[in-house]
């Protein structure tokens, strides 16, 4: 035995013998040695991939399956990792696998290869999944960990995002109480793909992590090294899902879910609790026929979610007043000195004070169908089909407190610390009250500006991907060819209708004993109450906007290994891919505001009693307050708009929103696998490089300010990416990961996209407006990895792995002034940034306890942590080159993962902490150029299982036990900038197996 793989095998059986007890061994002993023998045989023999050993493989199998039945022995084939298996269902060498429907790319009969199927192991449920994805890393030629299936279920998660965040070195963003980001090692740039393909969303070039459930998924492999076979893209590291296959199960298998949500709203206690139903069903089954041996699956899910995330906000530093001992406050206006008016002042800043209360019901539903076919024992035949979709109604209630525009204030309480400002000594106010002025001749000029308004959301996503593959193995021979589509669709309506609280006192904290603002009170002359008085507002201006974005992509691939006999080159790996993306965007906007002249109205006299409702609200904020119905906008917008002058309809499409781009991508890599004995020690790996040719074609407008310039761009590149990789064997349990390379990522299309888009400002706060780039760039990093494993004897393993990667053109979003028809907008762009360096190290491990006693055997522990150091040149000035070093953004330094585990006696729990250490959220945030920082957090998840009957079981979940929420400060926590309350959800549900 000279190689790591044959050593492990032997240990694995060792290890399942020692954990069967004694009325079991003798039953099993037979079966363990014929599986362990058939194993080697598959990884060492080509001649077990033929016809012959695969009926007697699977005769084997189904004869163990009635034996494990019939004498309900706990013993049971452990599958092997999902990568490694083929098309057909048969096992390959692991070592070879890049997360890709790859050619197996062994090294021949004979040659000791890593992998393999796994020996015989007393594992079943989360235990099974977790060794299985233990094996996948341990074999992989690059730094790899992952999930799988029976994992995946265990965790109290609908989506793949969710699930994601329980791999080392992975951290994902919530947001509206769903999973919406995926970092790898505090990066963003992630590159996704579906079995090998590119797979997104819209106009994106990633997929909507929430959009595909995992009910459909396999198994997921997050790469944080490339190899030349894998897609370009992601400096931060690859995704690559693993979609379920018929040649998966062993023969006709119903499996499926049913369940209720409900979900608890932080934040708002007028938040009403409401039921979100789900469920999912799989159906899979293979046969034997005269042309070959065939296999069917469909899975499909659907889930219903009532929803709802308030959110408390302090505006970024702005307006800036003359204190006076007193308490009493005189703003400065923009053409005034930045000093005190009179000898004892102090100068303050009182940013603006408002929340959110977002909401609402989405559905996303999904298909998913994939037919096999072992044509012949050289020739297979696989295609999928995975559909999803996205529907959403929803509502964003605003709350308004505009008071640094008020002339004077009283009350005053300024801060101590956080004084020193780029422009002098300028302390925050942390309490304040804005009487009412009346400033205009109209009976809506006042300050502070008082306001709440709604947006009517309505949304609908469609995406299509189908993939048709074909396998040809003969000999050395291993070539794979297919053909993958894509077809997404994004299409939303937004209507928007703001209304006013003329003369009102307003009484503002922006630093309460928690550490944020509010409002301490909202008053009017004739009102105590006046945000739950519909008699109290006015109606004030209407906003419509749609917007929609299709995306397309054909791809084909193939890769073909040729093995080689035994040597220092084990395989030669050669693939081709062709794609073509095409993008498309159009939109609209248009607003009006009523005719100040005309005497002011309520909204409900100009709709009528159905027009107003009582959100929500926020609870730091009053409570619940008047705002338009979501509904009534949605469901009779033509009588909104006839109401400010617009005819029926949706606003006329606007040429200057339009967006176009169509890429077109080539690529080839060449590999080879090697493997040699230095010192008495077992080194193999991969060294490669791939060739990338991309031509691109962009038309679109782009709009600065009021200056308006047609864009038609078409630009060609190449980029070649080397890379490296080895697998030291120190002795059979104990290894190394090594690798080195280049990679690359490109900006999404929505970042390429020029237009602009713009939400009018209100009378006394500026409004917003965002838009792409059409220069911007790939970022391009240069990526280290080394680790150091260590693998338990039975099961678990211990894991310290250091990474560096220096990078240059990271994308960032920078905000600056622009004045559009005379309007202020605060108008957000990507740049790319200057040169940068991550590095860090991450340490995991992860073991079930079977050496103790009984009960206590059935718990484990599953635990990580990851300290990153980051930095990266930046503009300090949107209009500069100057660049500046400082934090990377979106990157925390420390964060942990851990998971206790406990599986026995029927009964499967799982408690999961995730804490996310603090990061820099923007850079330089005006006014002060103060980097704007999220506050580290902790997020707590509990699944319990338990077995009613062997093939049913009682799920429960709840997901933010601990009430985490978003909360971020610029420069100081003494100026705090939003807290977005996560909610908590609670979850009950039916999972069967026939």
């Amino acid at each position: 035995m000279n190689s790591l793989s044959e050593f492990r095998r032997m240990d694995q059986i060792r290890t399942s013998t020692s954990r069967m007890n004694m009325s079991q061994m003798k039953m099993s002993r037979m079966r363990r040695a014929v599986a362990a023998a058939m194993c080697v045989l598959a990884a060492g023999s080509v001649a077990a991939q033929q016809a012959g050993a695969q009926d007697n493989q699977q005769r084997n199998q189904q004869n163990s399956q009635q034996n494990n039945q019939q004498n309900s022995a706990q013993a049971v084939p452990l599958p092997a990792p999902q990568p490694p298996q083929d098309a057909s269902g048969q096992p390959v060498a692991a070592e070879y696998t890049s997360g890709q429907p790859a050619p197996a790319q062994d090294t021949g009969a004979g040659a000791a290869v890593q992998g393999g199927p796994i020996a015989t192991v007393e594992v079943t449920g989360i235990r099974r999944s977790i060794r299985s994805a233990e094996q996948i890393k341990r074999d992989a030629t690059q730094v790899v960990d992952s999930i799988n299936a029976d994992d995946i279920g265990k965790f109290p998660d609908r989506a793949a995002g969710d699930a994601l965040q329980r791999i080392a070195g992975v951290q994902v963003g919530r947001d509206r109480g769903e999973t919406s980001t995926v970092t790898i090692r505090g990066l963003p740039d992630v590159v996704t793909s579906l079995d090998g393909n590119d797979i997104f969303t819209g106009r994106g070039r990633r997929l909507s992590y929430q959009d595909l459930p995992v009910q459909s998924i396999a198994g997921m492999d997050v790469y944080k090294s490339a190899t030349a076979n894998q897609p370009e893209g992601g400096i931060a590291g690859a995704v690559n899902i693993r979609l379920r296959a018929p040649f998966d199960y062993k023969g006709q298998t119903v499996t499926g879910y049913l369940e209720n949500r409900r979900q608890k709203i932080n934040g708002s206690e007028a938040a009403e609790t409401r039921n979100s139903p789900g469920g999912g069903v799989l159906y899979s089954n293979r046969w034997k026929t005269d042309v070959g041996e065939m296999g069917f699956l469909f899975d499909a899910a659907y889930n219903k979610e009532h929803w709802g995330y308030p959110v408390q906000w302090v505006d970024r530093p702005d307006r800036i007043f003359s204190v006076s001992p007193d308490g009493t406050a005189v703003r400065l206006n923009d053409d005034q000195p930045l000093a005190p008016l009179k000898a004892g002042d102090t100068l303050g800043n009182l940013p603006q004070v408002g929340g959110i209360y977002n909401g609402g019901v989405r559905e996303r539903f999904s298909g998913h169908g994939a037919f096999q076919w072992k044509i012949n024992p050289k020739l297979d035949f696989t295609t999928q089909y995975l559909g999803t979709g996205y529907r959403a109604r929803s509502q964003v209630d605003y709350i308004l407190g505009i008071v640094g525009w008020a002339p004077r204030l009283n009350s005053v309480v300024l801060g101590e610390r956080g004084c020193d400002t780029p422009q002098g000594q300028i302390c925050p106010i942390l309490s304040a009250n804005a009487p009412p002025a009346q400033y205009g001749p109209t009976p809506y000029d006042w300050d502070p500006y008082m306001a709440t308004s709604a947006w009517g959301v309505q949304e609908r996503t469609n995406t299509h991907y189908l993939n048709s593959t074909l396998r040809f193995r003969d000999g050395p021979w291993d070539v794979t060819t297919g053909l993958a589509f894509t077809h997404s669709k994004f299409i939303q309506d937004r209507v928007i209708v703001d209304q006013q609280i003329p003369n009102a006192t307003v009484g503002v904290y922006t630093y309460g004993a928690d550490g944020h603002g509010g409002y301490a009170s909202v008053t009017t002359p004739t009102s105590a109450t006046p945000l739950r008085d519909p008699n109290e507002f006015v109606l004030r201006g209407l906003v419509q906007n749609w917007e929609e974005s299709l995306g397309k992509q054909t791809q084909w691939r193939t890769d073909a290994t040729y093995k080689l006999s035994e040597g220092f080159l084990r395989a030669v790996n050669v693939g081709l891919r062709l794609s073509s993306r095409s993008t498309s965007y159009h939109s609209a906007e248009a607003a009006r505001d009523i005719d100040k002249r005309a005497t002011p109205r309520s909204p409900g006299d100009v709709f009528g009693p159905g027009f107003e409702t009582l959100s929500p609200g926020v609870d730091r904020l009053g409570g619940q307050y008047y705002v338009p119905s979501r509904d009534f906008l949605l469901d009779q917008t033509d009588q909104v708009r006839a109401a400010y002058g617009f005819p029926a309809g949706r606003v006329p499409d606007d040429p200057n929103r339009q967006f176009e781009q169509r890429e077109r991508s080539t690529a080839a890599y060449l590999s080879a696998r090697w493997q040699t004995t230095v010192g008495g020690l077992d080194v193999s790996g991969d060294a490669g490089v791939r060739v990338v040719h991309v031509k691109r074609k962009l038309e679109g407008t782009s709009r600065v300010g009021n200056v308006i310039t047609p864009i038609d761009l078409s630009t060609s590149e190449n980029n070649y990416l080397p890379n490296l990789s080895a697998l030291v064997g120190w002795r059979e349990d104990l290894q190394s990961h090594f690798s080195v390379g280049k990679t690359l990522t490109r900006p999404d299309f929505l970042r390429l996209n020029p237009a602009l888009s713009l939400i009018p400002p209100t009378v006394n706060a500026p409004g917003t407006g965002s838009a792409g780039n059409a220069a911007l760039a790939p970022t391009k990093s240069t990526n280290l990895d080394a680790t150091l494993e260590y693998y338990f004897q039975g099961n678990g393993y211990a894991q310290l792995a250091l990474f560096h990667r220096d990078f240059t053109g990271y994308l960032q979003d920078y905000t600056q002034d622009e004045i559009i028809d005379g309007q202020r907008y605060r108008v957000t762009r990507p740049q790319n940034s200057g040169q940068g360096t991550l590095k860090g190290f991450e340490f995991g491990t992860q073991k079930f306890f079977d050496f103790l006693p009984g009960f206590w055997s059935g718990f484990g522990a599953q635990y990580n942590f990851t300290w990153i150091d980051a930095d990266n040149e930046t503009r300090l000035d949107v209009n500069s080159d100057v660049l500046t070093k400082g934090r990377l953004i979106d990157v925390a330094k420390k964060s942990h993962n851990l998971a206790l585990l406990y599986e026995g006696h029927g009964l499967t729990g799982r408690l999961a902490a995730t804490r996310r250490g603090d990061y820099v959220e923007q850079i330089a945030e005006p006014r002060f150029l103060q980097d704007r920082v999220v506050k580290a957090s902790t997020y707590v998840d509990l699944s319990l299982s338990y077995e009613l009957t062997k093939n049913v079981s009682l799920q429960f979940d709840a997901i933010n036990l601990t009430k985490e929420k978003y909360e971020s400060y610029v420069g100081d926590p003494v100026r705090p900038r939003d807290i977005r309350y996560t909610p908590t959800t609670y979850g009950v549900g039916l999972r069967f197996k026939l």
